[in-house]
């Protein structure tokens, strides 16, 4: 990238050059040259004759240069950038798939989509590409400015010290335009993706209450502030350019008066180098100065994805397996003890000295009201999040969460196949994921489908049911469970007799799977082996009864949870 930055820039500024000499060519016969253009003269008869003209010479070269080898460069270049593109792209999909949650500044999925489809391109475009730009014309400025030096001392000596005070006056003004406020044009840009996300995930309930204006109105302020903090960008430069270019062009009339009268050459040769090399020099200074404040601006982004994970949580050492215990069956695979989980800046624990031991094959119902830390705790148990204090503890086996199964109230459908989405993308066995699809009741809807397993869920995605889209994912963690199944609500898209069914299923064909239902069915709960009722950040033993004649603890404290 190098070699074709300086090949671009020495192209660009022989170019320049090269128009000054040709317009050199094109003065009044007779007239006699003198300064720079008589001293170009005399070399090229010395070299050629005075019968060889350096008209069609001169023409060539500049064709060549301009028309063919700058545009192969600009080929050679964009593959790089490309290569850097998707190489950028890779790096943050990997830094959101590989963060702990505690050191997540993206906490919805849609954050996450933004940060990485609008950082990666806002990188390239606000901090490679001009970075390129900027290496390269200030190149280019550098070898016409030295050439304009040798051949015009005087003049050119004036025309960098207008530069100098042109950079300082726009220093100055590009101050006082940065003390307003800044909105960051990337927070706006969340705002109204998330906005249309949500809106089209909402919409059987925006056009049942009529709520496509209202919708429309709320979205109004985000699009215009967006608008505005994409215009305030470019206004940072486009404020400047025209004083600057003003005070550019007035310098160069002065330094082409200078030359005229001081060196002894003509005012038409002056006029033909100054102009043909100046309009360059202004090109680049404008380029150079846009660069700059791109890079300005673009500089959060940069750091964002520059800054080190560790800054937010320290890590923390692995949990290490314990022998098992010699206990009566059924053998724990699951210890957990005086576990704490705060979030950070808040004050109190969402989890508190919680204990908690599960068995080889028992079922454990956990229940409690909305907000009490059940979707914590899963994420402690799934290793998205460490605790502050406390153990957990796998007995006699692998350190590792690919022996657990997770699946939730909502389901993601991925792009690709049924087949891809029940796998995840993994390794299953055709008869582990025969085996998911008949527990889960999937296989129902393979009857529906032409190409069974390898249909593409685009075409048939609009057509799925909440219940068909729940079940795909129910065979999806099934699939994936070895050891551990939790079931976060996964089952409340189902009635009450598909829920039935899918978990008797689930335990006539995977009894060795330890389970943890979480749920707000009573009627899930005579499934399970326990229940568990978490308050307070801790768990406690009860007994529910879903019978409605019969006393249940749990109704009795928590009937709002019924």
């Amino acid at each position: 990238m190098l070699t074709l930055l300086l090949t671009k820039a020495i192209i660009d500024a022989s170019s320049a050059l090269l128009v000054a000499i040709l317009l050199g060519t094109f003065l009044p016969a007779g007239r006699t040259p003198s300064g720079w253009y008589a001293q170009l003269e005399m070399q090229w008869q010395a070299f050629a004759g005075s019968g060889l003209s350096a008209l069609p010479l001169l023409v060539a070269v500049l064709v060549l240069s301009k028309g063919v080898v700058a545009p192969l460069l600009s080929v050679a270049r964009s593959r790089l950038i490309d290569a850097w593109t998707l190489k950028i792209s890779l790096s943050i999909f990997q830094h959101e798939l590989t963060r702990p949650a505690a050191q997540r500044s993206n906490t919805t999925a849609q954050d996450s989509n933004v940060a990485v489809n609008f950082m990666a391109p806002r990188i390239v475009i606000g901090t490679l590409l001009p970075s390129l730009e900027l290496l390269t014309e200030t190149l280019v400025v550098a070898v016409l400015l030295g050439v304009l030096l040798a051949l015009e001392p005087l003049a050119t000596a004036m025309l960098l010290g207008a530069l100098v005070m042109a950079a300082v006056g726009g220093g100055v003004l590009s101050a006082r335009l940065n003390n307003i406020r800044e909105t960051r044009r990337g927070e706006s840009q969340v705002l109204m993706q998330r906005w249309v996300a949500d809106s089209i995930s909402c919409l059987r309930e925006i056009h049942l209450y009529g709520l496509v204006d209202a919708v429309l109105e709320r979205y109004y302020p985000v699009a215009k502030g967006f608008a505005r903090a994409t215009a305030r960008e470019r206004t940072l430069v486009e404020v400047q350019s025209p004083i600057m270019e003003l005070f550019f062009l007035m310098m160069l009339v002065l330094c082409v008066s200078v030359a005229s009268q001081g060196s002894g050459q003509t005012e038409l040769h002056a006029i033909a180098l100054f102009s043909a090399v100046g309009l360059r020099l202004l090109s680049g200074f404008r380029r150079v100065l846009f660069s700059l404040q791109t890079l300005h601006l673009s500089r959060p982004y940069f750091e964002e994805l520059t800054a080190p994970d560790s800054a937010s949580c320290p890590a923390q050492a692995p949990a290490q397996p314990l022998t098992a215990p010699t206990r009566a069956s059924p053998r724990p695979v699951l210890v957990c003890e005086e576990l704490q989980y705060s979030y950070p800046q808040v004050s109190h624990a969402v989890i508190n000295n919680l204990n908690l031991s599960i068995g080889q094959g028992e079922w454990v119902g956990l229940v409690g009201e909305s907000g009490v830390g059940k979707s914590t705790l899963v994420d402690v148990l799934i290793g998205e999040r460490q605790p502050s204090h406390g153990s957990l503890q796998w007995i006699d086996l692998p350190v590792e969460h690919r022996t657990i199964g997770y699946a939730a109230s909502g389901t993601t459908l991925i792009p690709g196949t049924l087949r891809d989405n029940v796998t995840f993308l993994g390794c299953s066995t055709e008869q582990t994921l025969s085996e998911a699809l008949a527990i889960a009741g999937v296989d129902v809807l393979l009857n529906r489908l032409p190409q069974g397993l390898d249909t593409p869920m685009d075409a048939v995605e609009q057509q799925l049911s909440s219940g068909e889209r729940q079940r795909i994912g129910l065979a999806r963690a099934v699939a994936h469970a070895q050891v551990l199944l939790i079931l976060d609500e996964a089952t409340a898209a189902l009635d009450q007799v598909s829920e039935s069914r899918f978990l008797q299923a689930l335990r006539a064909a995977r009894p060795e799977l330890a389970v943890v239902l979480i749920t707000h069915r009573l009627t899930a709960l005579r499934h399970t082996d326990r229940n568990m009722l978490m308050a307070d950040g801790a768990l406690t033993d009860f007994t529910c009864s879903v019978e409605p004649d019969q006393p249940s603890h749990f109704a009795e404290r928590y009937p709002s949870c019924i």
